[in-house]
């Protein structure tokens, strides 16, 4: 599906109607979802202004409503039974019949504020319930059960970034490395830049490099031999961090740092900063340790 928002290039949400096709894809097609009309003209520049904050909530709406935009210059006969006498102007049908309308560029919000009024409900549902479910089920190490609702949801929710964050933490969490990064190659650059795939990604980096290194108990008898080699002392903590034990993670880092001269601490820096990216700013591990870790530096 090619999901455009400029004027002229539609997708299966958004698509041309002409005095031919009005009757089947508006009026008919209004007996099951609403269907937005929005009428304009190429010398329009307010229509031209409003086209892509239609087209943008449309688009994130994922099917839910769609958007039929009509040329008054090419299909004066509809504008003249609809009474149109300045545009651009967006008519709502729901029920085969006219709901609602608004005449001229409104700002986002109130645009969703008219749609959610004709639809009779939120245009984005609250989905908390189901991420609590998959949290469950990831922290039961149900992975297999958890990846399989998430690819359903995905389905219909394509840009979900909470899902599909999940969703790769999942397969980060049963080590399909390759499957991620094809998963993580083929988003868009929209998706890629939230913060919460950008906290996927470094968790990913940090699970792939543990994976090729020592195991946990080997590099744990390495420093207890020397826990002045600060090379076994990073990698150890970054054993623990792929093992879940995270304040393990943390507390060593933190000891290092304390203990270690200047030329060293940027490493050690580094290795924090990788662990807060791959948690995210909201968990409270990163709120927790980034706090002990400001304590630490500006004493």
């Amino acid at each position: 599906m090619n999901k455009t928002n400029t004027l002229g290039n539609k997708n299966d949400y958004i698509f041309d109607v002409d005095e031919h096709s009005f009757q089947q894809k508006i009026i008919e097609a209004s007996k099951n979802k609403v269907i937005l009309v929005d009428f304009w003209a190429p010398w329009c520049e307010p229509c031209k202004q409003l086209s892509p904050i239609l087209e943008n909530i449309i688009n994130d709406c994922e099917g839910r409503i769609h958007l039929a935009k009509i040329n008054i210059d090419e299909n004066q006969q509809i504008a003249t039974q609809l009474r149109i006498q300045s545009i651009p102007i967006v008519y709502a049908f729901k029920n085969k019949q006219i709901a609602d309308a608004f005449q001229g560029v409104l700002p986002e919000k109130k645009i969703i504020e008219f749609i959610e009024k004709v639809l009779g409900e939120k245009i984005k549902k609250n989905n908390y319930a189901f991420y609590d479910e998959i949290k469950e089920l990831i922290s039961n190490k149900q992975l297999t059960q958890a990846e399989s609702l998430l690819e359903e949801f995905i389905s219909n929710n394509s840009k979900d970034v909470i899902a599909i964050s999940m969703y790769l933490n999942c397969m980060i969490e049963s080590s399909k490395f390759q499957e991620t990064n094809d998963f993580i190659s083929a988003l868009s650059k929209e998706i890629l830049d939230a913060p919460e795939i950008i906290s996927v990604i470094a968790n990913l980096q940090i699970k792939e490099n543990s994976n090729k290194g020592p195991s946990l108990d080997k590099i744990k008898n390495l420093y207890m031999k020397n826990p002045k080699n600060l090379d076994n002392a990073l990698i150890l903590s970054e054993k623990y961090f792929v093992n879940q034990m995270i304040e393990n993670a943390f507390e060593l880092l933190l000891e290092l740092y304390e203990n270690h001269k200047d030329g060293d601490k940027d490493r050690i820096k580094k290795n924090l900063i990788k662990y807060f990216e791959a948690l995210g700013n909201s968990n409270e591990h990163t709120k927790r340790y980034r706090k002990k870790f400001s304590s630490i530096m500006f004493v």
